[in-house]
């Protein structure tokens, strides 16, 4: 076995590609064993392979992006906790600490060593959104991260191949779905061990001493192509101010980019102050991860993330401030802030880089059930339970409309109504696009979506529905002269929750009749440039298929149809 220091470009290409189908591998491990809807169908996971120092190599192609941010930090951080020098083969480390990890409790990071010839070669690791983390079931009333459930402190969960099962019976014992959390958990302990079986195989086949030198190799040239993206931006200081709505009044993150040669800070100074409640407050390390996802987005899209990407990049964010809160700030909801930065980064570098940015985005709405029979009479029926993510329309570019119900900034998926009707008690009434939701534009913000539903009749217990929705109360914006999308709605039976209901936050209900009708809609996506300019042929085929409305064709684009 030699050490090889050297890679032509053809080999490197296989080396990568070959990576990639490792943590592809992994992914579809995790798919497979899974058991809730929330990683099986909202695929809302990420697998990574890290070099011995915890240096991301690849990511599977579904990972969740800011999870593809977060899994080197915690792997970074559980070194420096127990040491290389410490760890053995059959070794599996866990922690799901907010400040650590991917932001919130749900989310769980499993990270496994594989050794040759007890040597470390380096990481597989994964991070899964489980099922339930315990604590409130309204997210919106927490005000402490103690409100907020489960906190698994960095830990081994194997030793040397033994399964530690203090740690399983704590999780069990702290979360409302025990048997769908522990059996995610035991999924990505599963993926973790084929992902470093086959890296350890793929070394063999290459005859490589370590990776060491491939990982150089690989983030060197990743380094070097963003260094060059960045080096096209004009140095100077690029400036936004996003300004949203939660609970008792607004909020804002404000940016500013600064590029001075082939490197670039992102510095949000002046954001609003951590908040007191509801969860929607960002620790820095999801923080980080989100901005530097959308900087890649900007500035280097065509090239497969790893560490290399980042090394030109700073991202800052004053301590005690909502995007970098201090313990024990809460934090379940930080989406309902954090995808705010990907807007703020796309408007403070639209006048310099005005067709490598999109208009702001309609992000997820959806639900959270609990259901369990009134009739078990102890009798150990398990509680149901089902996320049903739906999402938003992404913001239009210079060149191309926004796509409809796209969950961006993340990788999940729709979940789709016929898994979650089998996983819960509810009867979805109705799903579609929500006609005139994309802001108008000359190119057209993507749709959202408007949907419906309700207990079934033959249900004894009463369905605990969670609603969580982004831009309730201010839409999404249009860029460069574009429109407006739609602000989301909810309605109870009919009537629309007034702006003293949402100011309170409070997004649980109670169904206990078949005949109340909880009916949402999500946000579309701003439009890009101006209105008047768009093409008559494609304000006629948006008008055909629904997408918009006789009245919104000649009040916004300037066209009538007869």
């Amino acid at each position: 076995m030699t050490t090889q220091t050297k890679f032509d470009p053809l080999t490197l290409e296989i080396l990568w590609q070959r990576l990639i189908t490792v943590v592809d591998e992994m992914a579809s491990i995790v798919v497979r064993t899974s058991f809730s809807t929330v990683i099986g169908a909202a695929n809302d996971f990420g697998c990574e392979v890290m070099d011995a120092q915890g240096r991301s190599l690849a990511h599977a192609t579904r990972s969740m992006p800011v999870f593809n941010q977060t899994l080197p930090h915690v792997t970074q951080a559980v070194i420096e906790k127990f040491g290389i020098e410490t760890m053995r083969p059959g070794d599996v480390f866990i922690t799901n600490d907010p400040w650590l990890c991917a932001g919130h409790n749900p989310d769980i990071a499993v990270m496994t060593p594989f050794f040759r010839n007890g040597e470390l070669m380096g990481f597989a690791a994964s991070v899964a959104h489980v099922s339930d983390a315990g604590g409130m079931l309204d997210s919106n009333l927490a005000r402490e991260s103690y409100d907020e459930g489960l906190l698994i402190p960095m830990a081994r969960l194997y030793n040397q191949g033994q399964l530690n099962e203090v740690i399983l019976d704590f999780i069990a014992q702290n979360v409302r779905v025990s048997e769908s959390v522990i059996g995610d958990v035991q999924a990505q302990v599963t993926a973790n061990q084929a992902g470093g079986q086959k890296m350890l195989a793929l070394m063999d086949e290459y005859g490589l001493a370590d990776l060491r030198n491939l990982s150089d190799e690989i983030q060197n040239r990743s380094e070097k192509a963003m260094r060059a993206s960045i080096a096209k931006v004009p140095d100077g200081d690029y400036r936004s101010r996003v300004v949203f709505n939660e609970f008792d009044g607004e909020l804002e993150i404000q940016c500013k980019i600064s590029v001075q040669g082939d490197e670039l800070t992102a510095d949000f100074a002046g954001s609003s102050p951590q908040q007191p409640k509801g969860g929607i407050n960002c620790t820095f390390v999801y923080s980080r991860g989100q901005a530097s996802y959308g900087l890649k987005c900007i500035l280097l899209p065509d090239v497969p993330s790893n560490g290399g990407c980042f090394r030109p990049i700073e991202i800052s964010a004053p301590q005690g401030s909502i995007l970098n809160c201090t313990k024990p700030a809460s934090v379940r909801m930080r989406t309902r802030t954090g995808w705010y930065i990907h807007n703020a980064l796309f408007a403070a570098l639209a006048p310099v880089l005005p067709d490598q940015v999109m208009a702001p985005s309609g992000f997820i709405g959806g639900a959270t059930v609990f259901a369990h029979p009134k009739t078990s009479n102890g009798t150990g029926e398990k509680t149901l339970h089902s996320w049903f993510f739906n999402g938003g329309g992404m913001g239009a570019g210079s060149t191309t409309d926004g796509v409809s119900t796209c969950i961006y900034p993340s990788s999940a998926s729709n979940v789709p109504i016929e898994l979650f009707e089998v996983a819960v008690p509810i009867l979805v009434e109705q799903k579609e696009f929500l006609t005139d939701s994309g802001g108008p534009g000359k190119q057209r913000g993507g749709l959202g979506l408007q949907m419906a539903l309700r207990k079934l009749e033959s249900f004894d217990g009463e369905p605990v529905v969670s609603l969580w929705l982004h831009g309730q109360s201010i839409p999404p914006l249009g860029l460069n002269g574009g429109g407006e999308a739609n602000a989301a709605q909810v309605y109870i039976d009919g009537q629309e929750l007034s702006e003293e209901e949402r100011a309170e936050g409070t997004g649980l209900i109670t169904l206990d009749s078949a005949d109340t009708l909880i009916a949402f809609t999500t946000t579309g996506g701003g439009g890009f440039g101006e209105a008047k300019q768009r093409n008559r042929a494609l304000v006629a085929e948006d008008l055909r298929n629904g997408l918009i409305s006789e009245e919104k064709a000649a009040t916004e684009y300037g066209y009538t149809f007869v």
